[in-house]
């Protein structure tokens, strides 16, 4: 079974719910062990041709260990939902404070479409993983401990059967996990592929229509389609194999034990009412192997969607703020770029080489040229969202690197020729410049938009 450690660092400041969670199951389980010895109890005394008035007691036992138990299940199942839901606000949070610290330098060299799967889809992935997987894999371990301990009482030999046999399901399946891990990872390329390209036919729907290459689009999109389906496929049978290794050494340990404690009782080495409770029990002792196989897929394709949380988490800002503070005193508005040389990361191509131009304080001037000439990335090197690869960038007579982020954009205003609006009303977007800006305001800047 996978334990994924750096995914476990996630989960600082709710590990108490998750051992709270543990504990839950482990009573849950417990009450199952009684639950199944009761009713074996109650069939040996049926056997031995026990009254309806002695079976009283048994029936109603049962009965409410049943009820109890069901409560303890529903009691677990909300705190995994509550515990994975908490997990993934910190994550989403940490993800979003990350973009906006790597800045719009690194979203722009991303694919949107793989962004946002690992931003939406690779989040909700890990539900599972932090909910179910991580509290199911400690209760799997714990239980054939615990029911050990039940069984032996009754009958050592047997019991000794029952824990290697579910030791053995729930260590054997490993050696073949990194198969499972393997397909998963494979998996999450091809969905992040069709995702990526699905995104950029829509985005793009009106030019592939212009230049009628809507065929070729869709051709590629039933390639990537496909490739994804053979991925997925391959991934459900490498967790069938799994899952039918699992059933393989459960089925066997229980034949086994119910096998030998059989011949026990034939022997007079155990009696029928002993072999009986065994019998139940033993159902119990592999339930959560069998609980803990039902969220293995999802576990599993948790681990491989954590990769593309983790390129996010790891990857480096192209620009980095040398927090010398804000200047105290407003600087000039003049803008000098001196003997800049710059490419964007990555690319060999060079947007700049030895520009150098100086904007006075009351000048206006219009920067105009082909498309791609470079005019944006002067505005983008302007807000430093990139920094040349030689030569300054200055503002007010100091360069770009000695202020900070804030002050550069409080001071700078872009007007781009394509405004995005946030969803939402159009006050709300109007106030995004200006957060603390009153209704007064806030109508003052519409009519100026409006007339202007």
């Amino acid at each position: 079974m996978q334990f994924e450690a750096r995914l476990w660092s996630f989960t600082k400041g709710i590990r108490g719910r998750i051992a709270i969670s543990a504990l839950i199951g482990m009573i849950s389980t417990a009450l199952g062990v009684i639950r199944l010895a009761l009713l074996g109890w109650l069939i040996g005394l049926i056997f031995q041709g026990q009254s309806a008035g002695e079976l009283i007691i048994p029936i109603i036992s049962a009965a409410l260990v049943m009820l109890l138990r069901g409560y303890f299940e529903h009691w677990r199942t909300m705190m995994a939902h509550e515990t994975s839901a908490i997990v993934q606000k910190q994550l989403r949070r940490n993800l979003f404070d990350q973009i906006v610290s790597l800045g719009p330098g690194y979203a722009g060299r991303q694919r949107s479409g793989e962004l946002v799967l690992s931003l939406v889809e690779g989040v909700e992935q890990l539900e599972t993983y932090f909910g179910q997987y991580l509290p199911q894999l400690l209760i799997s371990a714990l239980t054939p401990l615990i029911i050990f301990a039940f069984v032996a009482f009754l009958d050592l030999p047997v019991a000794l059967i029952l824990l290697v046999a579910a030791l053995v399901s729930l260590i054997l399946p490993s050696a073949w996990h990194k198969f499972d891990i393997k397909r998963s990872e494979e998996r999450q390329q091809a969905y992040a592929a069709f995702a990526s390209d699905f995104l950029d036919g829509i985005q793009g729907l009106a030019t592939l229509k212009s230049f009628g290459q809507s065929k070729s689009r869709s051709d590629l999109l039933k390639k990537r389609a496909a490739d994804l389906f053979q991925s997925t496929m391959w991934v459900l049978a490498t967790n069938v194999l799994s899952r039918g290794i699992t059933d393989t050494s459960i089925a066997v340990g229980a034949a086994a034990g119910l096998g030998y404690g059989a011949y026990r009782t034939i022997a007079g080495e155990m009696e029928l009412t002993t072999l009986l409770i065994i019998l139940m029990m033993g159902v119990e002792i592999f339930r959560p192997l069998r609980d803990l196989r039902t969220v293995l897929h999802q576990g599993m394709l948790g681990l491989s969607a954590a990769q593309g949380v983790y390129k996010i988490l790891d990857a480096k800002p192209a620009v980095l703020e040398e927090h010398y503070g804000n200047i105290n005193s407003q600087l000039e508005p003049s803008i000098a770029f001196e003997s800049v040389n710059f490419n964007y990361p990555g690319h060999s191509h060079v947007v700049h080489e030895s520009l150098s131009f100086n904007i006075r304080k009351g000048e206006k001037v219009g920067i105009v040229g082909p498309s791609g000439c470079g005019k944006s990335s002067i505005v983008r090197l302007l807000l430093r969202f990139h920094d040349p690869v030689h030569g300054a960038v200055s503002f007010g007579g100091m360069d770009l690197r000695n202020i900070s982020f804030d002050q550069i954009r409080s001071q700078i205003s872009v007007v781009h020729q394509d405004t995005f609006l946030f969803h939402g009303t159009i006050e709300e977007n109007i106030r995004m410049g200006r957060p603390e800006a009153g209704d007064i305001e806030i109508k003052e800047a519409a009519k100026i938009r409006e007339y202007s």
